[in-house]
């Protein structure tokens, strides 16, 4: 397409476009169909097939409606309006679970949000943000420079989008922690230690460079998840003192910290709900808000209500109600769930958002983004979140969804197919499987790295997991190379993860069986197939290694080569116990044959979710750190 832009907007618009217009396959010519820009009240896209008006109010609304004339054009006449029920809406990206996405991988993403109308983007930084002075704060890690974090704050304001750190301030240090040069401000592994000076010199110091970089003088503080608060070094100095002590004391310090460094803050809201309700888990519906409590939250730190689980509107209204009684700003953050292992689940992220964004727009919540958290080990790739962002736009600026207007605006603005995104839950969706309400299952994760001598999960999936499932999900994403040229090697990722799986499940249908019967002969075409499924996970680890290159930096990959590496090493060694046992020097294979008691099933056969992968490739679960508690 060809379009002349008539009218006036500002300069850097014009860098922006530059930026934008080959992604939409748009040029500017003289000679094109005329565009007359203004800015107004509201976001309007109109015209006739040989003119059209844009109007933007907002540079987030001018870059959406230009990618709307590009979804749209064909339609005659066109008139599109539309107005945002949030002020900010976008994403926070996880880039400390092992993982931290290059500056280029960032930038992709950002000129996307850009097409979607987004606004808002958060760098989720535990110890992944340089800190001059402090060498080990991020070693070995893949920490930003200032350098990088500028250049990309330079990025997103080019398209009216606001970066924002997103730090921890309290809990989730264990990385930053590790080091003996940081023993003094430990007080259990992932929590600081509270109510000493040295702990808020170097929160000060913390929080000076992670904003440094940003235009933005706003930032997210973390603060949740502080289960340890106050049960290690810190019980064993100054003895028992409650979370609600604790949290104010800290809060009201870092709180400090902010008002001399001249920023405005947000922070988790959850540990305000523990200390309201002691052991009643995380939000807990019934949690009553006592008045220490409320008055310990300043009114000027914003609350962000986190919650990707739940799926009524009833719940989210609930927990909305709640955070009112408290006088800081309820912010609103949802999740596109990336965070089960290689495949992002769709189906949960669109039956939890509906509801609670429906609820966020009831309660006149101004503020909502989408989290997209890696945790153990950033197996999913953060490319993957796309069609969660769209989702989240569309209802930002529309208020419904309609998925196959959103599938035709993704389009647009992501080159791809919908389908591609939305079927990559079917990893984890295998037919007859049972899970329980209002949660979601990983099999995929778990048949993955099951280890192939030691089957954790055989009576669980029993034969719910099926070569066959997975081997027409690889035809399936094969099929969409042809259409998807962006994203080759997310699909071949996922061709290869397929394959792999196929024949793992080949694998577990009948290798216990066949000790167990003492069938010799059919143990050695196991052999086999063993070598067969060894090769498979090297061309997955191959596969993923490029997709991993391709938008992250290298730290970290090591993690993954080595879960993918020791799975090919156990098929090696599974192939010489199944050749021992064909050839008759083993009378049997005991850590095969013996039975298998149920780790994820309920009482009502309903599979859980289990997503660490320490705990179930060995029962052993060698190297895992453990926290001091004295509870």
């Amino acid at each position: 397409m060809r379009f002349h832009f008539v009218g006036t907007f500002p300069p850097e618009y014009t860098s922006a476009l530059a930026e934008l217009l080959p992604l939409l396959k748009v040029t500017i010519d003289t000679n094109g169909i005329p565009v007359t820009v203004c800015h107004g009240a509201r976001l309007c896209v109109q015209g006739n097939g040989t003119a059209y008006q844009i109007t933007w109010c907002t540079p987030a609304s001018f870059y959406r409606a230009l990618a709307l004339l590009c979804c749209h054009h064909t339609e005659s006449p066109l008139h599109i309006a539309e107005t945002p029920c949030f002020d900010s809406c976008g994403v926070m990206l996880d880039c400390s679970r092992n993982a931290v996405s290059t500056v280029d991988g960032v930038k992709n993403i950002l000129r996307r949000m850009a097409l979607m109308g987004l606004n808002l983007a958060m760098m989720y930084t535990e110890d992944t943000y340089e800190i001059q002075g402090r060498p080990y704060f991020g070693y070995l890690r893949g920490a930003y420079t200032q350098v990088e974090l500028k250049e990309l704050d330079d990025y997103a304001h080019l398209f009216g989008i606001e970066m924002m750190p997103c730090i921890q301030t309290l809990a989730h240090l264990e990385r930053a922690l590790q080091w003996s040069c940081m023993q003094e401000y430990r007080d259990t592994d992932d929590v600081l230690m509270v109510g000493e000076e040295a702990t808020y010199a170097l929160i000060s110091e913390m929080i000076a460079a992670a904003c440094a970089p940003f235009r933005s003088r706003r930032v997210h503080i973390g603060m949740d998840e502080a289960y340890w608060l106050g049960r290690g070094a810190h019980w064993d100095q100054y003895g028992a003192q409650t979370h609600a002590q604790l949290m104010k004391t800290h809060l009201a310090r870092v709180h400090a910290i902010l008002n001399e460094q001249g920023l405005s803050a947000m922070m988790w809201s959850d540990m305000h709900f523990t200390a309201a309700n002691p052991g009643g888990g995380i939000y807990h519906p019934d949690t009553v808000l006592p008045p220490d409590v409320l008055a310990g939250a300043p009114a000027d730190i914003g609350l962000v209500f986190w919650d990707y689980y739940h799926e009524t509107e009833a719940c989210f209204d609930n927990m909305l109600q709640k955070h009112a009684e408290f006088a800081a700003e309820t912010i609103y953050a949802g999740g596109i769930w990336t965070w089960l292992g290689p495949a992002v689940d769709y189906r949960k992220t669109k039956a939890a958002t509906w509801p609670a964004l429906e609820q966020c727009r009831k309660h006149g919540v101004r503020q909502a983004f989408a989290t997209a958290w890696l945790d153990d080990g950033a197996e999913c790739n953060l490319i993957s979140i796309l069609y969660g962002l769209q989702l989240f736009a569309e209802y930002c600026y529309t208020q419904k969804w309609d998925d196959a207007v959103l599938a035709q605006r993704f389009r647009t603005s992501c080159n791809a197919d919908a389908n591609l995104f939305l079927e990559i839950s079917l990893f984890n969706e295998l037919p007859h499987m049972k899970i329980q309400p209002q949660s979601t299952a990983n099999p995929c994760k778990m048949l993955l790295y099951e280890d192939p001598l030691m089957p954790m999960f055989e009576t669980d999936f029993g034969t719910l997991a099926t070569a066959a499932y997975y081997t027409e999900l690889a035809a399936k994403f094969t099929a969409y190379l042809d259409d998807n040229a962006d994203y080759t090697a997310l699909i071949n990722a996922l061709v290869c993860l397929a394959q792999t799986l196929a024949l793992k499940c080949q694998w577990r249908d009948t290798a216990a069986f066949v000790v167990r019967e003492k069938d010799r002969a059919a143990a050695m075409a196991l052999c086999t197939l063993a070598d067969k499924c060894a090769a498979s996970v090297d061309a997955l680890r191959v596969s993923w290694r490029m997709l991993w290159f391709s938008n992250n930096k290298p730290e970290g990959w090591e993690v993954l080569d080595l879960r993918l590496g020791g799975l090919q090493a156990r098929f090696q060694s599974a192939k010489s116990r199944m050749m021992e046992f064909a050839n008759g020097t083993l009378a049997d294979i005991p850590e095969l044959s013996c039975e298998k008691l149920p780790v994820l099933r309920d009482e009502k056969g309903q599979l859980g979710c289990f997503n660490v992968w320490t705990s179930y490739v060995s029962a052993g679960c060698v190297g895992k750190n453990v926290a001091r508690s004295h509870g």
